[in-house]
Formats: C-alpha cells, structure tokens, sequence
C-alpha cells in the first residue's frame, strides 16, 4: 500500500490550490482514482505522500451552453457517454472514444480532467477532443486555452477543471488498428470535418496524443515500431477522413 501522510478533502476550489502550492511536487491530484491508486500503490511516485480529493469541488457536470459543451474535470466517461449532447456531437465520435479507454469499471472511474492531465499515448478520447477543437481551463490560466498547445507544454499547470467543446455542426471518423477490438489502439486516427475545417488528430503515434502538424517523434515499444505507426497512420487517416465525409 502507499505510504500517505495526508488525505485533504477541500471544500472550495482556491483552498485546492493553496494545498496543492504549499506542498508541492509531494502532494497527487485525486479525481477518480483510475491510474493515481495503482501509481501509489506500487510506488510509482515514491515522493508523493499526501493526496488532495477534487470530489467536493462542484467539477462534475456535463452540460451545453449556446456555444461549447462544457465537460466538468471531475466528469466520469460513464457521465459523458450517458450525455445525449455528446452522443449527437460530430457523430457520436466523443462518446465513441470515451467507449474505447476501457472496461465499465474503468469508464466509472476515469475523470475528463484525469485523462487529460495523464495524456496517455493510447486515449482516444483525447485525441477526440484534439479533433474537436477543444479547449481547457485550469486555475493557472486567466482565459481557457487550446488543449493542443497546452499539452505542447508537457505538464499541465495548476487544477484543470473543465474542458470546452466547440458545438459546431461537424462529421466526424475514427479508424484504429488494435491487437483485438476490444484493446486499447496501437494506432489511431480521429477525424472532425466542419464546414470547410478539418482537424485530425492521432494516438498511439507519437508518446502522447497529438494534433495532425505537431513536431512530435514517431515512437515505439513492444506493439510496434516507429516506422509500423508512421505506415499506419497514412492509412487510418485515409479512412477517418472518409468516414467523417460520408456521414
């Protein structure tokens, strides 16, 4: 089991930042607990030793605004797939990739903000929200900003606690190359076409998820080779391109 110190459960969003800054890099952000328990336990982070829980933050809703589909930090991907906005949104493709990061049991506890913050090489859904355009918020920042620039910055700064989706009349593709359907993605591509805009967006090609035009390396490990991923990219962006065109 870990070794904790703290468990702190604040009540106001400005008290988790105060928490977190006087603590520094020994204090772990707690949402929903799908990667950070398992990191913990197996002392993946031998220097953390107190856990801040956002549960009480008020950062778990989905909702639409005249605009943007507003995705709480704390929002489970069980939340979001049960949304009838994000369901309709590009095609279903949100609700698509949030199906793909994994089990129910993962989906129950896996947070918007968690799997942002983790940018791991294989989500889906957040290569999705890098095709659908969307933007973050986080208590570091003044104004929202582009999510695919701020993960250009590696490590997020601060609390995250929304993401914006722009409600744009979009077509959207995903086409992906696994061991079994049921895997994670070796590779994927996800495609948004809206009027005349269109963002791809790639996981599994580069370590974390990325927008089509990122200077971001080819990378590879026991699934595949760099030059496998490169090879099939080209072809499932191909065909994402032309689901999102035929629907």
């Amino acid at each position: 089991m870990p070794i904790l110190r703290e468990y702190l459960r604040p009540a106001t969003l400005a008290e988790a930042v105060s928490l977190m800054e006087a603590r520094g890099n020994r204090a772990a952000l707690l949402a929903g607990g799908a990667d950070l328990i398992g990191a913990l336990e197996s002392r993946l982070h031998p220097d953390v030793d107190a856990v801040i829980d956002l549960s009480q933050l008020g950062l778990s809703g989905c909702y639409a605004t005249d605009t943007h589909l507003v995705l709480g930090a704390t929002a489970t991907l069980t939340d979001v797939l049960a949304n009838e906005t994000i369901g309709a949104l590009a095609d279903g493709l949100l609700r698509k990739a949030a199906r793909n990061e994994g089990p129910v049991n993962f989906r129950n506890a896996a947070t918007v903000g968690g799997i942002v913050a983790g940018a791991a090489t294989d989500s889906e859904f957040y290569a999705a929200l890098l095709a659908l355009g969307a933007t973050v918020s986080t208590t570091a920042a003044a104004q929202p900003e582009a999510l695919h620039a701020v993960g250009q910055k590696g490590a997020i700064a601060g609390i995250i606690t929304a993401i914006h989706v722009p409600l744009e009349n979009a077509h959207g593709g995903l086409a992906r190359v696994a061991r079994t359907p049921a895997d994670r993605p070796i590779v994927a591509a996800l495609a948004v076409v809206a009027g005349h805009t269109t963002r791809v967006a790639y996981c599994g090609l580069a370590t974390r998820p990325i927008l089509e035009g990122a200077d971001a390396p080819a990378w590879s490990d026991f699934r595949g080779s760099a030059a496998y991923r490169e090879a099939m990219v080209r072809v499932l962006r191909a065909r994402a391109l032309a689901a999102a065109s035929a629907t």
